[in-house]
């Protein structure tokens, strides 16, 4: 069963690991190993996250009675896209290799993905989790 609070929870972690990044990419010295690990775990729950979306939530809202939550839930599902296709971009272009040669260029793109992701979080919260019943 799909419900709020385990979206919401799942949110609530999916925060906890961006802002762990997030705080490890405003240090001056590269921890390429502490970097890594925090980036797997944040990609392996934010893709089971964006699977249970895109498979349970979307759809179920999108073919309900309500037409706010399913102009939402259309809006939310063809923005993810861009989203999901930034954050894999990002993942794969930084190798720890070039993490640790061009560390400040890589900190500036991980607040940028960082604050995207916050973002994303923060709306489908404030105005689709709302029409979850």
């Amino acid at each position: 069963m799909l419900s709020r609070a385990d979206l919401s929870q799942e949110h609530a972690e999916l925060a906890r690991l961006a802002a762990t990044l997030g705080a490890q990419a405003r240090s001056d010295r590269p921890d390429v190993a502490g970097v890594a690990g925090v980036r797997w775990q944040l990609t392996r729950k934010l893709l089971l996250h964006l699977a249970k979306e895109d498979k349970l939530l979307y759809p179920k809202l999108k073919n309900g009675s309500d037409p706010v939550a399913a102009r939402l839930a259309e809006r939310f599902s063809d923005d993810m896209g861009g989203l999901a296709a930034t954050y894999n971009a990002y993942v794969a272009s930084w190798s720890a290799t070039r993490i640790e040669a061009e560390w400040p260029a890589f900190c500036i793109e991980t607040q940028a993905v960082v604050a995207a992701l916050s973002d994303r979080i923060a709306r489908e919260e404030r105005e689709l989790y709302r029409h979850i019943h």
